[in-house]
């Protein structure tokens, strides 16, 4: 009876199991349109882009909707930069190309002549952040690891870290290309394990050889680029990654708004950084 009675209770735990599945359909409401902006400054000579658009629904099967005709400004304490729009890039605005950032200086942002609600009331929009200055790199090596179930390259970093508190973000160029071209795929770090002390070749990328962007061979360059990085950016990409990457309902939080140093309510990011690079070219023996 004791083995007829656990099959009884094993078919019956299925058939009540299989009665829980049921079709929910999750209606997302709509909100009020707020403004989002992609802005940064660095230490190379270049234009510099401030892109602004509006936010959508989220089954908006389009791109962002471009914020047009905005009078946009950079002050950095002694001089206003005003950047301006093109017919072929609607809601992307430039500096001049000879425009860099200045180690030291706060640059602030400011946005104006823009109605976002389309309530008739012209809107005003800012953001500052500071510019830190960021150590050379004395060089870089390449580091072959591979195993029967993984080949990579680690790029390895030889530089000095100040005895202050620094924040960086790391990126990886092959051939010129940048691999890391996205906030999703941005290696951001803080300096508590080396603050203040030399970095005798700390693993700060990796590229995967089974990736065929990764793949470098011998006479192939690779390029480390090292960002000074405000505290508040760092949080910002924290937040925005762990947004993007799968969560585990039982053990996660509810999502929430990622940080921003915008006003009126504003969302996205502006920031200023330094930048330091180091290039090495793969020989036949690494």
């Amino acid at each position: 009876m004791t083995y007829l009675r656990k099959i009884f209770v094993l078919i019956l735990m299925i058939l009540l199991l299989g009665r829980c599945t049921e079709r929910i359909d999750i209606e997302v409401d709509s909100t009020y349109t707020r403004l989002v902006v992609e802005g940064y400054i660095t230490t190379d000579t270049m234009q510099h882009t401030v892109r602004l658009t509006k936010t959508s629904d989220y089954f908006f099967n389009m791109p962002a909707p471009p914020v047009t005709g905005a009078i946009v400004e950079i002050d950095d304490g002694s001089s206003v930069f005003t950047l301006t729009e093109t017919m072929e890039n609607p809601g992307q605005y430039f500096t001049s190309s000879d425009f860099h950032g200045i180690p030291g200086k706060r640059y602030n942002l400011l946005i104006s002549q823009v109605d976002i609600n389309e309530d008739g009331i012209m809107e005003e929009y800012s953001a500052s952040s500071e510019l830190y200055q960021v150590n050379s790199i004395d060089s870089i090596t390449l580091e072959l690891m591979e195993s029967t179930h993984f080949s990579f390259y680690q790029v390895r970093v030889y530089a000095w870290d100040p005895p202050i508190k620094n924040f960086y973000a790391f990126k990886v160029y092959k051939n010129g290309v940048l691999l890391t071209d996205s906030l999703a795929n941005l290696i951001i770090q803080d300096d508590v394990y080396f603050n203040g002390n030399y970095t005798y070749g700390i693993p700060s990328q990796f590229l995967d050889q089974q990736r065929e962007d990764e793949r470098i061979i011998p006479g192939d360059t690779v390029t480390f680029e090292l960002n000074g990085i405000t505290e508040e950016y760092y949080r910002f990409v924290i937040e925005t990654q762990s947004e993007i990457f799968y969560h585990t309902p039982l053990f996660s939080g509810p999502p929430a708004n990622i940080s921003t140093n915008l006003s009126n309510g504003a969302i996205g990011f502006f920031t200023a950084y330094s930048i330091e690079r180091c290039s090495t070219v793969l020989g036949n023996n690494e």
